[in-house]
Parts: structure tokens; sequence; C-alpha cells
């Protein structure tokens, strides 16, 4: 016979509202998520980048978005159905039996539990007085309301992760490395053909930075294709346009503004995930040598000027951040051959 425990009931009222609070956090604020879904969220993918580094395993990562949605919305679905079993375990005559009326077990208080909270009102199990039905009321709107919620995030986050890859190979396209951009796009030496591609990537940028707010579980959705990677595209791009604007002494005003107005959309999506994801490196990350640049005619500035203003760049230590965080190697930016290995040598990865 199950005995009376308010105790019970209150624990399940607030498993059930800390759900709900979650769920409508992540689904609906369009900034943030909600407690729950940042710190397991965030544990699962420590866990697999830990793994990773170990021995590089990129398809694994790339199946993480994937798995943890779904395990989101499983927890969410586990701890709403925990929630309201403690609630109708909680008084011994409120679920009865529909035919006997004998007071129902344990294990069928959690069958009742689990039919109603997926509004599938079996019936063999039925609430025996008026606060239990009200009860079955909420359990039912509540499992209507948390199914939606998760259809309705999940749909729109593959839009958003397709997006987010072709955003990656359009910068990518025009070379895997930042010597590789310079060779495509110096023309004449005005960098017309980089300024016009810049004008379609930088709100497709700002665009990504939004994204990554509405649904920050964007963030775990990994490409293991080096030309689809945006981490990697992303910092190709800004040491790209920022090499260009310091040793660039003649850059047409027009082209030196885009420039600007890509780097500034840049780290403006990197302060998105600063507030939510990554903190800055506590190194500043190795530049290599820039004496292949004298080859371009462009190339006015000596080199060590120029890697000086690289290393000074404001957000250049969150940018390495966010490419070690996504499970590559920052080396790779300079040499796409060598984003696959896993041991960078580093002293602060290791210790990670």
């Amino acid at each position: 016979m199950i005995e009376t425990h308010p105790i019970a009931a209150l624990l399940g009222a607030l498993l059930v509202l800390a759900v709900a609070y979650d769920g409508a956090r992540t689904t609906l604020s369009a900034s943030t998520s909600g407690p729950l879904t940042r710190r397991l969220s965030g544990a699962l993918w420590r866990g697999l980048l830990f793994v990773h580094r170990i021995r590089p395993r990129h398809g694994m990562l790339e199946r993480a978005g994937t798995w943890i949605t779904l395990g989101l919305i499983l927890s969410w679905v586990a701890i709403a159905w925990l929630g309201w079993s403690l609630v109708f375990c909680a008084s011994p005559m409120s679920i009865v039996h529909s035919t006997t009326q004998l007071p129902a077990s344990v294990i069928e208080r959690i069958y009742f539990a689990g039919f109603t909270l997926t509004t599938l009102g079996v019936g063999d199990i039925v609430a025996n007085n008026n606060w239990a039905r009200l009860l079955t009321v909420l359990a039912s709107a509540n499992g209507l309301l948390l199914f939606t919620m998760s259809i309705t995030y999940a749909i729109p986050i593959i839009s958003a992760a397709t997006e987010k890859r072709r955003l990656a190979l359009s910068i990518n396209a025009m070379g895997e490395s930042p010597f590789d951009i310079c060779r495509t796009t110096v023309g004449s030496g005005d960098f017309a053909t980089l300024a016009s591609q810049l004008e379609q990537i930088g709100s497709a940028i700002a665009d990504a930075g939004q994204k990554h707010l509405a649904y920050p579980i964007l963030h775990y959705f990994h490409s293991a294709d080096t030309m689809t990677a945006l981490p990697l595209a992303l910092a190709r791009l800004d040491q790209t346009l920022t090499l260009i604007d310091c040793a660039h002494t003649n850059l047409p005003q027009d082209t030196r503004a885009r420039i600007a107005i890509t780097r500034r959309n840049i780290a403006h999506f990197l302060g998105t995930l600063e507030s939510a994801f990554i903190r800055p490196s506590a190194q500043t990350p190795e530049i290599p040598s820039l004496d292949d640049f004298r080859a371009f005619d462009f190339f006015a500035a000596a080199p060590e000027t120029v890697r000086q203003q690289l290393d000074q760049t404001d957000h250049q230590r969150l940018l390495h951040a966010y490419v070690r965080d996504d499970g590559w190697r920052w080396e790779a930016i300079w040499h796409a051959d060598n984003a696959d290995e896993a041991d960078t040598g580093d002293p602060e990865e290791r210790q990670r």
C-alpha cells in the first residue's frame, strides 16, 4: 500500500518546473540556453573532445551535435516523466485501476505518468479524485508542450548547421591558407575580388552569429571536412585580412573599409561564442614565419611587424580557443595538412 508522501509531490513538482523552465529558456529565448541544457551539452562535448585529443576522431565529433540534441530532448522527457511519477505517487488513492478501483502500484503510477505525458490516454489506470484529474490534465499539457518545443527547436538546427558549412565552404573556396587566399584574390594588387567576396561573406558571418544565439547547441555541430569547418575558415579569413590590412600600404580605401567591417563581424561572432561556450586561450597562438609572403608585391611591411600585429589582435586568443574547441590544431590555419594531428605540443592544451 502506498503511503502519503507530500515531499515526493514537492520534489516532483520542482523537477517538472525545472524542465519547463529549461525547455522554455532554450527554445524560446533566442539568446541563450537553459542551465540544464548548457551544462549537459557542455559536459558531453568536453568528454568527446577529450577522447578526440588523445586520438583524433572527427567522425565521432561530426555525429556529436545530433546525439547531443537527441540526448537533451530525452533528458527533458525523462526528468519530466520522473517528476510527474513522483507527483502521482504522493497520494495512495489518487491513481487507481479503472475497473477494480484498487490503488495503482508504483510501477503502474510510473506507467500512468508516461502515457499521460505522451498524451496516449490508454485508460486502464485513471485519476480517482478532482485534484488528480486536474494534475493529469496539466501533465498531458506539459507533455504536448514539451514535445512540440523539442520538434520546433530541433528542425531549424539542421538548416542552421547546413548554412554554417556553406559559409565555411564560401570562405575556404578562396584558399585553404592565408597564403592561398592572398594568391587567389590579390588581382592587380587592389584585392578587388576579395572585397566583392567579403560583401556577401560579412553578412553571412553576422547571420551565423545570430543563429548561434538562437540555437546555442549549434556550436556542437562539427564538420569533419576541413573545407566545411567554420572555425578553420573564420580563423584563416581573419588572419588573412589582418595581414593584408597591415602589410598593404596602398590598399584602396573601399577595400580597407570592407576588410574592417568583416573583421568586426568576426569579432562580434566570437563575442557571441565567448558569452556561452569558450574562453580565450591563456597564451597567444604561434604565428609562423611570413617570409613566403614577400613574393607578393603588396607585402611592403617587415614580416616581424605583421606578426606582431597578428599577436596583438584583440580576439586572437579567443580565435585560437574557438579552433581548438572544435577539435582542430591552430597550425591547420596556416597549413591545412596539419589539421588532424592530435598533440600540438602546447602545455596549455595538454592540461585541458
